[in-house]
This record gives structure tokens, sequence and C-alpha cells, in this order.
């Protein structure tokens, strides 16, 4: 009995990894797009989610102190994001601590209109001085509407689930 339990568990815990991955978690961080040493600043910028797609993109920065290593706070930080081919599509957006959950972070949440190329630029104004660091990404088409949301529709399903493996341990103790 102890065994049948103890491997419903683990069953149970292998699937909530699978059944919503990692990937589609929102927080500060991510993947890590760019990281290096730009004037008296140390630039690490993460995007999320991975892959990263058209629609919701939140884009962070790191910025540290390049002698130190220190998180630096109190700095200007402002992202561009521009598609390539169609340079009247600039979406600007300026970071801050508010809004990131990790406060050594700046973030900013974007809204990519469409896939493709896109060059982000990540522009600095602080104590330290300015610094300006730019790259480019790849953004995929948009997840289907039915995948975005089958988190929220699809929690019945794990309850029923749960339920009936209660129910199937319940009656096989009894016999």
């Amino acid at each position: 009995m102890r065994q049948t339990m103890r491997s419903m568990t683990y069953l149970l815990l292998a699937l909530s990894f699978i059944l919503y991955p990692s990937s589609l978690l929102r927080a500060d961080g991510g993947t890590v797009r760019l990281s290096e040493q730009k004037g008296n600043y140390r630039i690490t910028v993460f995007t999320a989610p991975t892959p990263l797609r058209a629609g919701p993109v939140d884009v962070s920065a790191l910025l540290q102190d390049a002698a130190t290593g220190q998180p630096l706070s109190n700095i200007r930080v402002t992202i561009k994001a521009v598609r390539q081919g169609s340079p009247d599509t600039e979406i600007l957006h300026t970071a801050t601590t508010a809004a990131a959950t990790n406060k050594l972070y700046y973030a900013a949440a974007f809204d990519l209109p469409e896939p493709g190329r896109y060059w982000l630029e990540v522009s600095i104004d602080g104590a330290l001085g300015e610094a300006r660091a730019d790259f480019e990404l790849e953004a995929a088409k948009p997840l289907p509407p039915w995948l975005t949301m089958w988190p929220w529709l699809g929690w019945p399903v794990l309850v029923v689930l749960l339920f009936s493996i209660h129910q199937f341990l319940v009656r096989g103790r009894s016999r």
C-alpha cells in the first residue's frame, strides 16, 4: 500500500512539471540575451517567455558596477525594440524596479506586435555615466489562443484526476 502511495506521489509530481512547464511562468529573468561590460556598467539582459514569441514579453536588465560587481540602483533605464525591415515600428519603454518582481532588476513589459527579428537597445543613464547596449533577437509566432488558456481551463481536469486517484486508493484500502 505504501509503495502504491509513493508511486502515485511521484507520478503526480512528474505530471505537474509536464502539465505546467517552467517556460510559461512569468518572472524576472528568463533567457540571458546579453551580458557585457559597457563603460562603467556590467549589463545583463533577460527575456521571457522562452522561447520568445510575439505578444507579451518581459525584458529585464541587471545592472552592476563593472569594478565591484555590486547591483546598482537609481538608474534611468530605457529599452527600445525596433522590428527589422520596418523602422517605423519602434517600441519604447522605461524599465523600472517597480515593474520587476526582483528589485535588483529593471523590467519592462512589451507587446511585440508580430513575429520576426527585432533590434533591442538598452540605454542607461546613472551615476556612473551613460551606456548603451544593443542586440538582436527573434520572436516566433504567438501561441494559439487555446494553448495560452489551457492552464486556466485545464485545472478542473487535474481536480477530477486527483479525486479519482483518491477514490481508487480508498476503495483499495477497504478491500
